[in-house]
């Protein structure tokens, strides 16, 4: 927590600040085009159910990146392993996720921006599926980071076009059906979707397909853990 917010001057308040600049910016671009952006879901909820899964999904990108070389020094003691680095840093962000989500929507509701909640079950199983996506997606990249690590770099680069082509600010059926088909082929737009339609009572996506998303996180695990049992050796040793 204190490597994670220490640097900032505005310390554990940048954990609420950042997904509300994220919301402010959104709101006061969509307020000029018109006055609901979803029927029946208030613009700050639905960008807010778009938002925090996406940041979630990008800081384990980035922390994956960079958990073997940010803790190299932990490797000394023989009980902990590059494994447990990766863990840690995704557990961090995954309880920063979820109690982003909490504290805003019961902000948002004492400011009289609300709306009927609708299936608590959903996002629980949504939100196991998707840490263990991020688990594995973190795990993948660790080994990236050390075997290639100019790639750390341009992380943003690769991390920013998904900002637009996974539902953020939209749904997908405001979507030509055209491009459906490569959408959704994205599993974070899924989560997202899914999100949304567990949240939000009104929010009737159609788009969100769980069988896919646990699908897609399975596979991704068991990527990530098998890359890890085949370098973890190679990244302790290396320097």
């Amino acid at each position: 927590m204190k490597t994670r917010f220490g640097k900032w001057r505005l310390g554990y308040a940048w954990m609420l600040l950042e997904p509300v600049l994220h919301i402010m910016v959104l709101v006061a671009v969509f307020s000029f085009l018109k006055d609901a952006f979803y029927p029946g879901v208030p613009t700050p909820l639905f960008m807010l159910g778009g938002i925090a899964p996406f940041l979630f999904f990008t800081y384990c990108f980035q922390k994956g990146l960079t958990a073997v070389e940010s803790n190299r020094g932990l490797f000394n003691y023989r009980q902990l392993r590059p494994f447990d680095a990766v863990l840690t840093r995704v557990l961090l962000e995954f309880v920063i996720y979820l109690g982003t989500i909490i504290a805003l929507l019961g902000i948002f509701a004492w400011f009289g921006v609300s709306t009927r909640f609708n299936d608590f079950l959903l996002l629980v199983v949504v939100n196991v599926f998707f840490f263990c996506f991020g688990l594995g997606l973190s795990l993948a990249l660790c080994i990236v980071g050390v075997k290639f690590p100019e790639i750390a770099k341009f992380s943003p680069m690769l991390v920013r076009p998904l900002y637009f082509m996974s539902g953020v600010f939209f749904s997908l059926e405001q979507v030509p059906k055209e491009y459906h088909i490569y959408l959704e082929w994205n599993p974070i737009l899924h989560v997202i979707e899914l999100t949304r339609e567990g949240l939000f009572e009104n929010y009737h996506g159609m788009f969100g397909d769980l069988t896919y998303l646990i699908g897609a996180s399975i596979t991704m695990l068991a990527f990530g853990l098998l890359c890890y049992r085949a370098n973890w050796r190679d990244l302790v040793r290396s320097q």
